[in-house]
């Protein structure tokens, strides 16, 4: 049985889960990342529009040190950097070796009309008029993403991604909780990361920001220790690692379970009754949104 003396999980780490439903909810990983291309604005407000309770993303710095929202360590895949002749020999284009000024000239919506990953553009899901729209999208920065989460109070779950540097290199979350106090989002925000040291280091600097772990391919053996020292309020397992048992005794300590990526309607349909979130590809099939009532309403399968 797990201690029941864990401290993580109460108070005011809670901040971030008070703007969400108790009873379960839905995260939109990268935004609506099946009918829009992952980690930009338009993926954020597609998100929102169709009813996730919050969104997933995802931080990178940029050669000249400011942040980015970008998931892969290199531009190829989601951008068209290909296509630019003046960039042919920096590949395989790790972001981290350009600078802002040009991650935000390239283009991080077309590929998703050319590529179609999840199928919504031949099946008609995304509209011919959605897919144009597409093209041009840029690599989002942080102040952006917070710009929106404070006017539309829709919390974000920033993960921050391992940026290759040495183990005591810990300035990207130095960089990020200023930003945060600057605007004043700590409330909205939820820091997540495999990286342990990360969140030891915005622990140190902030008291009560929320913070979660991610763990994949096993739990880690120390696990509730860990999320003790982090004062954590959340635990973010790859759903590969879905355990009842565990998920229940972490919920009973006061930790919120979200496990990623989950896009099996009858799970998600499992986890939300048993009261965990869920961080899915899918969140316009699975929930609609009641705005007065602030909770999940239907399931539709993908």
């Amino acid at each position: 049985m797990l201690s029941r003396e864990l401290s993580a999980g109460t108070g005011e780490t809670d901040m971030y889960f008070d703007n969400l439903p108790r009873a379960g909810f839905i995260c939109a990983h990268r935004g609506a990342r099946s009918i829009a291309p992952e980690n930009t604005l338009l993926a954020m407000a597609k998100a929102r529009e169709c009813g996730a309770h919050c969104w997933e993303t995802d931080i990178r710095l940029s050669r000249d040190g400011d942040l980015i929202i970008f998931h892969d360590k290199t531009l190829d895949r989601t951008t068209d950097i290909a296509e630019h002749r003046e960039f042919s020999n920096r590949s395989p284009w790790p972001s981290s070796r350009f600078s802002t000024a040009e991650l935000r000239s390239l283009d991080a919506g077309s590929w998703f009309a050319a590529a179609d990953p999840f199928g919504t553009v031949a099946s008609g899901e995304v509209s011919p008029q959605e897919a144009a729209d597409m093209y041009g999208q840029k690599i989002p920065l942080l102040s952006e993403v917070l710009e929106y989460t404070i006017k539309y109070r829709f919390p974000v779950n920033l993960e921050i991604k391992d940026i290759g540097t040495a183990a005591d290199d810990l300035d990207i979350v130095d960089r990020i909780i200023e930003m945060l106090e600057q605007a004043a989002a700590t409330d909205l925000v939820l820091l997540s990361s495999f990286q342990a040291a990360y969140l030891h280091r915005a622990r140190q600097l902030h008291p009560t920001v929320a913070l979660a772990l991610l763990a994949e391919d096993e739990h880690p053996a120390d696990l509730i220790n860990t999320l003790s020292t982090l004062s954590a309020a959340a635990y973010h397992p790859d759903v590969v690692l879905h355990d009842p048992d565990l998920f229940r005794e972490l919920q009973q300590i006061g930790i919120r379970v979200t496990p990623w990526t989950v896009n099996d309607t009858a799970q998600a349909q499992e986890m939300l009754q048993a009261g965990m979130g869920i961080v899915t590809d899918w969140p316009q099939h699975l929930t609609t949104y009641n705005e007065e009532e602030h909770q999940t309403v239907k399931l539709d399968a993908p």
